[in-house]
């Protein structure tokens, strides 16, 4: 699943090629996703609209209309969003086209339908359901080693599967959770009420130092994510401990462990992640 940086990084593409567009048309081919996609909806408030600016919300893409409406996106689990010219030949999964006046479009792919597709009328993105109860951006000044402890006081639950709740921060999936335990030494099982305040602060400038890398190099392929004008990411190539088993520690040389928390793989250094049983 496209995570926080490949949004980021296709918000970025995208920000440069569409500010000031006016979307002339809307093609929908299919509206059986997640969320059924409501063609009234897009007609209403996105049809005619010229691009203000784009934002991002967690793992969703927000375009914002010039009539204070906002066009939503989420990606899914194997969404596309390619910018191109309206004479490319359509693909089977090319679902969603939105038409421009400069005779190029914007294209939702998404073979297996998880993605989402949605207009906010003006006024109303503040009391989106999608939006409620979503902890704050992990690159945003609320995001700090005080506000994780105030979160986790108490609280038997492991470490990873904490960063992973967007109740507590958004956009810290997977990948994203093991890189950053392995920069700030800590074991994906350690019970996150356990940690101390330098492992926090640790943490958070972990997460924060990984997310920035993953942007700067164009977001994690793994599978199915492109960015939007159809390149391919390539952290994958600085990852040190995801999909790594039984390969040697970058560090230390130690074989990576895999395990597997609330249905997800886990990947870590047992000698760089010290054991949380460990007695000092």
């Amino acid at each position: 699943m496209p995570e926080l940086p490949e949004v980021e990084t296709i918000r970025r593409g995208l920000e440069r090629v569409l500010i000031g567009q006016r979307i002339r048309q809307i093609k929908v081919r299919e509206t059986r996703f997640r969320q059924p996609v409501s063609v009234f909806k897009l007609q209403k408030w996105v049809a005619g609209q010229q691009v203000e600016a784009l934002h991002r919300r967690a793992k969703y893409l927000l375009c914002e209309l010039k009539n204070h409406s906002h066009l939503v996106i989420h990606l899914g689990m194997s969404g596309r969003l390619l910018y191109c010219k309206k004479t490319l030949p359509l693909q089977k999964h090319d679902h969603i086209r939105f038409i421009f006046a400069n005779d190029h479009e914007l294209r939702f792919c998404d073979p297996r339908r998880f993605g989402m597709v949605d207009a906010v009328p003006p006024g109303q993105l503040a009391d989106y359901v999608h939006f409620q109860n979503l902890g704050p951006e992990p690159l945003s000044p609320d995001f700090t080693a005080a506000y994780l402890a105030g979160r986790a006081q108490k609280l038997s639950r492991p470490i990873k599967n904490f960063l992973m709740d967007a109740a507590i921060v958004v956009g810290v999936g997977n990948i994203y959770a093991s890189e950053s335990l392995f920069r700030a030494g800590i074991n994906p099982q350690k019970p996150s009420g356990k940690l101390r305040h330098p492992e926090w602060a640790k943490l958070a400038r972990a997460i924060r130092q990984t997310l920035k890398h993953s942007i700067a190099t164009g977001g994690t392929t793994l599978n199915d994510f492109h960015n939007s004008d159809g390149g391919m990411g390539y952290f994958q190539q600085h990852l040190m401990v995801y999909d790594r088993a039984g390969e040697p520690c970058l560090v230390c040389k130690n074989k990576i462990r895999r395990i597997v928390q609330a249905g997800r793989s886990s990947f870590y250094c047992p000698r760089c992640q010290k054991n949380m049983l460990r007695k000092k």
